[in-house]
């Protein structure tokens, strides 16, 4: 039974999430169910860069950006629908990350974090200087969306849904293929990796591609959702924070951990807010949340349920097979009438 739930649960949690708007209209959890699904592919995407290759950048934030000025330019100047245009300008972030990687992951360690920070602020510079592409610092306006308003944020929550369980279903595909065991070969140990014969520098360039892919995507339905960006939120640090926090919280190198966090830190998130306003309160509050999750749970929800669970398992398997006071006993009566205690022991096993 246990088995059965491990392996099938996600349906139900899949039935659940598509009815949940129906029977929750008010625009407010459409938005909320949209957020959460956003961060939540974000974070998956960010998890193979940081959770399996243990690359952790904190400049993720340039390909949301980049992904979703993409997605603006194509819907002003071309006329394409960024829900279908997003996927594929996404492509070429991730195209254009990888060939930034190719020069990025040499470095490691804190290293590699100040060379995704300062990506990041390149980025964000060359967008409010190109101002005829990019419109500046004021941003770029776009289109509204074509379905009446009564709908309002119910079809971008039923299509980042499905980006999610795509986002998904590719990192767990990751996770246990061989590409999958080489990123995990270089999270443990790079050079020992390389001694087994696994191309290090290919690796890590496909899995800061894939990343940004989920990233960018993310950015781009996120501009047409809020129909205006400008430089200051489309690169802003704090959304790489973010999904930093939601991984670590459900479980770095997990295939579920960064979609459990968001679930429980974006909702969690808008109740402080609400709580204590736009004030410094608010962030004093949630970072004390993320100081007892570090403090308390340092390895995430998911992996320390798994250590708690193996721990209790691991004294039932310790005395699996041990003999009882009483069957100690009759051994030692059985030495006593001149047998030894593995006959008794055998004597008593084969007794009806």
């Amino acid at each position: 039974m246990t088995l059965i739930l491990r392996r099938w649960w996600p349906l139900p949690a899949l039935i659940l999430l598509l009815i949940f708007p129906l029977v929750f209209a008010e625009p407010y959890y459409h938005l909320l169910g949209f957020n959460v699904f956003l961060f939540a592919t974000m974070a998956t995407g960010w998890n193979i860069m940081g959770g399996y290759a243990g690359y952790r950048s904190l400049g993720h934030s340039a390909f949301y950006g980049l992904g979703a000025y993409a997605a603006a330019i194509a819907a002003n100047q071309l006329g394409w629908n960024p829900l279908i245009s997003s996927p594929i300008l996404a492509l070429g972030v991730a195209v254009f990350a990888m060939l930034l990687g190719w020069a990025m992951l040499r470095a490691t360690g804190a290293a590699f974090v100040i060379a995704s920070i300062a990506m990041l602020l390149i980025v964000r510079l060359l967008a409010n200087n190109f101002e005829n592409i990019t419109g500046g610092a004021p941003g770029l306006s776009l289109p509204i969306p074509p379905w009446p308003p009564m709908l309002s944020r119910l079809p971008f929550y039923y299509y980042m849904l499905g980006v999610l369980i795509v986002a998904i279903i590719v990192s767990g595909f990751l996770r246990r293929s061989r590409f999958g065991l080489g990123l995990l070969a270089i999270r443990d140990d790079e050079g020992k990796a390389e001694m087994v014969g696994v191309n290090t520098t290919l690796y890590k360039i496909l899995a800061f591609g894939i990343s940004a892919y989920f990233v960018a995507l993310g950015g781009g339905v996120w501009a047409y959702a809020q129909t205006h960006i400008s430089p200051p939120f489309a690169f802003g640090i704090t959304v790489g924070v973010q999904l930093i926090l939601y991984t670590m919280l459900g479980g770095s190198g997990t295939v579920w951990g960064p979609t459990l966090g968001a679930f429980i830190l974006v909702p969690l998130s808008d109740l402080i807010l609400f709580q204590f306003g736009g004030s410094p309160i608010h962030l004093a509050v949630l970072g004390a949340v993320m100081m007892a999750i570090i403090l308390f749970m340092p390895r995430g929800i998911i992996p320390s349920i798994r250590g708690w669970q193996e721990a209790r398992a691991a004294p039932r398997a310790t005395h699996t097979g041990a003999l009882s006071m009483e069957d100690l006993q009759r051994m030692q009566g059985g030495k006593t009438e001149g047998g030894s205690p593995s006959e008794a022991a055998a004597a008593e096993h084969e007794r009806p």
